[in-house]
This record gives structure tokens, sequence and C-alpha cells, in this order.
């Protein structure tokens, strides 16, 4: 049964599984914009189940944790005002995972992004990072009391008053190519087959710069130069800022070095292996690079 046009909508979710309609999620294509994946809310009337509810405002990105028990099933609709429109987020955050109401399953969110219009996973993304930044940090780090709900989607401790921010990763991706050929990696994380772009994780007192230069290093033994910044994107797995740059290769026989990837080499941009879908940044810098875009 389709949910009425006025039904608000919730993003669902059992760790990171989210509640999608069955057979939604299919293949690598994306759906029409028009449809919503989600359910409405006479779907959350789980007894059994903890949820924790969050708003988020679609048009200035702010979210704040508004509740933390299931609303009724005839919640009316969140309300609109000058902040703009905002739409629910939910998540089950405790206990077993519960069926499926009749016409939905469970899905991984990491699974799920490859069918989502980027628009629809940014907001499913950035639900489920906030709900399980909640979920990990229910005390506080300076004096162990509990933390509430505090402004700009901080924790505040209920003790001393502290506030804790969510927690982002920053992380540099790149497409490293020598003009026709791509470096490209595979990660024991990747479904089989599929390729992507070098990523890693920025550490204390490095530039981004210094970043791309050591992980393209310590991941594939080459070196490189001509850096360009392409784009950023967050990266809710499980809280990273993916900031994208291009480089060209100068030196090195490409291998895993580190052991972070299984394999790793050139391809042409004429016969490229499968790679990630278009809602992320790695898809991006490869289209760019394919396109022409890239020096």
């Amino acid at each position: 049964m389709t949910p009425p046009e006025t039904a608000p909508r919730w993003w669902v979710f059992a760790g990171r599984a989210v509640l999608l309609r069955t057979g939604w999620v299919a293949g690598d294509g994306i759906p029409p914009a028009e449809e919503d994946p989600r359910p409405a809310a006479p779907l959350l009337s789980t007894p059994t189940s903890r949820f924790e509810a969050l708003w988020l405002s679609s048009d200035s990105g702010l979210g704040v944790i508004e509740r933390e028990t299931a609303p009724d099933a005839g919640t009316p609709p969140p309300p609109t005002g000058a902040e703009g429109m905002r739409e629910p987020a939910q998540a089950l955050v405790e206990g077993p995972q519960p069926p499926a109401p009749r016409g939905y399953e469970w899905v991984d969110l990491r699974h799920a992004a490859s069918a989502m219009a980027p628009d629809v996973f940014h907001r499913a993304g950035r639900a489920w990072q906030l709900l399980e930044w909640r979920r990990t940090h229910r005390y506080c780090g300076v004096c162990g009391g509990p933390t509430a709900v505090g402004p700009y989607d901080a924790l505040a401790c209920t003790l001393c008053d502290h506030l804790h921010f969510p927690r982002l990763s920053p992380a540099v991706i790149v497409l490293v190519h020598d003009g026709d050929h791509a470096l490209l990696g595979r990660g024991p994380r990747l479904p089989e087959g599929m390729y992507s772009t070098l990523a890693g994780f920025v550490e204390p007192g490095e530039s981004l710069e210094a970043a791309v230069h050591r992980e393209i290093l310590e991941e594939a033994d080459v070196r490189i130069d001509d850096l360009r910044y392409l784009g950023s994107q967050p990266w809710p797995f499980p809280h990273s800022l993916m900031i994208g740059f291009t480089a060209r290769w100068i030196s090195g026989t490409p291998r895993p070095a580190d052991g972070e990837l299984e394999e790793v080499g050139w391809f042409h941009r004429d016969a490229l292996p499968r790679i990630p879908g278009p809602v992320s940044i790695a898809r991006a810098l490869i289209d760019a690079w394919r396109r022409g875009d890239v020096g």
C-alpha cells in the first residue's frame, strides 16, 4: 500500500541497516528522483524497540535530536517555519533488528548508497551519522558524566557542561593518472571486481597535500606531483569528510606496499574495471579524468 502524500517520511535504522521499500535497491541504477524509498510514520509502532528521533532541516542542514521515544502512528507532519521544511529521521539503536514490515526490507546503507540519488544519500547519511554519534557518546570524555542534547548538533555534559561536537575525520581521496591511465586499487571492503581511487586519513599535524603524498607512497609505492583539488564529500562510514584530488604520476612501479590494498595497477581510460557508483566522490574523480577535465 502506498502511503498518503501527506504522511511524514522517516529514516529508520537498525545499526547501519536502513529500512527501505522492497526492491527499491536493485543493481547499480539510480531510481527516479520522485521515488522515495523511506517508510511512512505508521510503520514506526514497534513497542519492543527503543527509538531515537532526529529532526533535520533540509534548508540549513542543521539537525537536533528531539526525543528518545517512538512517535505515535498518527504523529502529524513536522512544522514548517522560517528555518525551512524539516523532515524527521529516526533510528533503532538498541536491541535486535526487528522484522521488516510487509513491503519493506533492511538494507545496509553502504549498499543502498549505490542506488540512491546524491541528495537522498546525503540525507540518509547525515541522519545515520548523527544518530551513531549520539549512540557512541553517551558519556562525557572529560568527567564521565552523562550527555544530553546540546546546541549546534553537540552533546552537552550534564555535570561539567563540556560540549562534545560530532566527530569528523578528514580523509584525502586521489585519482592518480599518467595522462591516459588511472591508478586504481582494490581493498578488502570493495565488492567483487570493483576498483577505486586511493584514499587515506589525514594524520595530526599534517596538511592535506602532505597526506596525499604520504598515502600514495605508502599504499602504492609511487611518487606524484601536480596535485589539484576537485571537491569534497561527506561520507558517513562512519564519520569521514572525503577531500578529492587528482595527481600526476612521476615515478615508481605500483604495488600493494603497506598491505591495505589487495591489488593496485594502471587502467586505460577506455578499459576501466568495475568502478564505484555515481554517488561516490571516487566516481566523480574518475569521470572528471575520463572526460578530459583533468590536465
